[in-house]
């Protein structure tokens, strides 16, 4: 039997109630205070719900994640009733950092209740809030209805994402065929070396690595900065505009069936991603324009080829959805709360992830187009480029993940200014 098979029959052997149990004890470990700080239990969270084969069985996990999650908060928040302001003096605060407990403090003071809410994605923080509230002695119910909703928000998109994983790991097994035996275990070493370097940076993560903000008072106009404080009209600029029309123009040519000239337009794609960047760094002509619309033009690229690629039954659609929730969760934050300008700087994650996600996808359309010319090869290409591009994915999380903290400790440094 395929190993990944083996894994997906294991797995569904689980009974369910265990796996309800395993979701909660980890959500809880994940947000109780300090136990979190170095367990994984969102990607655990993960793993567990791909295990679940049953949508009403997920459907539970929600709310048993939802439940403990809000009982992780309410150990810190009892703790901070129990000790009041000598809780910053505990060697479990002074372990996750004092600085990190006066920041959470003073997040509380401003925002109440709802910091509990605000601050649930920020790693370390949203440990130290719950407790902070309690030291704030704030009202039990609105302290219960903002952990229930950060709790919920949380365990949507984890929850959500293991029920995804697990609908797209039949065609990942199919795709693969027999050489996924070999792959599967590169994919856990990654992940095993992914989890230590979590471990280690959890430890000695600091202030310093949070990035600088400038004051909301002093943020320009969005079509001032973009517009009127340099010049914009560029060749790079152009490059990135035709990039952009010619997505229309390979969304047609995929649902027509005509592959080869959909990878002729999507490599002049690819490769203008690249060229714009090195125009303007090569003419010097660097502009405002250019640096936001690169990366937006990225987004829209990968959003559009995966769409294609989904009608064109080239991938599963739930694959296609699972690369969509970052990018709405991220839009409905920048709209929100920066109209739409977070201006959040491009992570080195984040254009592997663009990277992998191209690769990926590039490879799937060149299998494809010689599977239907009949030019058949013992190399699966198909399947390799497959499992590229769900890497991609999981760098698209880890980048999303890395993109929301930055966009959250913006929003909360801009108020203090």
């Amino acid at each position: 039997m395929d190993i990944l098979e083996w894994v997906r029959t294991a797995a569904t052997a689980l009974p369910d109630p265990l796996v309800w149990a395993l979701g909660g004890l980890f959500a809880f470990l994940e947000n109780g205070l300090g136990l979190g700080f170095f367990l994984p239990g969102e990607t655990i969270v993960v793993f567990l719900t791909a295990a679940l084969s049953d949508i009403w069985a997920v459907v539970v996990m929600f709310f048993v994640v939802v439940i403990a999650g809000s009982a992780g908060d309410h150990v810190g928040y009892l703790l901070g009733r129990h000790f009041g302001v000598r809780m910053r003096d505990l060697k479990l605060v002074r372990r996750l950092g004092v600085d990190r407990w006066d920041r959470a403090v003073d997040i509380l003071q401003r925002r109440g209740a709802l910091a509990v809410f605000l601050t649930r994605l920020v790693p370390v923080i949203r440990t130290l809030t719950p407790a902070a509230a309690g030291v704030a002695r704030v009202r039990y119910t609105s302290f219960l209805l903002a952990s229930l909703a950060g709790a919920a928000t949380w365990a949507a998109i984890y929850v959500s994402v293991g029920f995804l994983l697990r609908s797209s790991l039949e065609a990942v097994t199919k795709a693969l065929g027999p050489i996924s035996n070999v792959l599967l275990f590169v994919v856990l070493g990654g992940v095993i070396v992914f989890f230590v370097v979590r471990f280690v940076r959890r430890r000695t993560i600091s202030r310093a690595s949070e990035p600088s903000v400038e004051p909301a008072s002093v943020r320009r106009s969005v079509v001032d900065r973009l517009f009127r404080e340099d010049e914009w009209r560029t060749w790079p600029n152009l490059i990135s505009g035709v990039r952009l029309l010619l997505l229309p123009v390979f969304l047609w040519l995929i649902t027509a069936r005509l592959l080869w000239a959909a990878l002729i337009v999507i490599g002049i794609v690819f490769f203008t991603d690249w060229l714009d960047g090195w125009l303007a760094r090569r003419t010097n002509s660097v502009s405002a324009l250019g640096t936001w619309l690169d990366p937006v033009a990225d987004r829209i690229t990968v959003v559009v080829t995966a769409v294609a690629f989904a009608l064109g039954h080239l991938i599963p659609w739930e694959t296609l959805v699972l690369l969509l929730i970052p990018d709405v969760l991220l839009g409905l934050g920048a709209l929100l709360f920066f109209r739409g300008d977070p201006a959040v700087p491009v992570t080195m994650i984040g254009k592997v992830r663009t990277a992998l996600i191209f690769v990926g996808l590039l490879g799937v359309l060149f299998g494809s187009a010689l599977f239907e010319a009949g030019l058949e090869s013992d190399v699966p290409i198909v399947g390799i480029s497959f499992l590229v591009f769900m890497l991609g994915i999981v760098g698209h999380y880890i980048a999303a993940s890395q993109y929301a903290r930055a966009m959250i400790t913006q929003k909360l440094s801009a108020r203090e200014s």
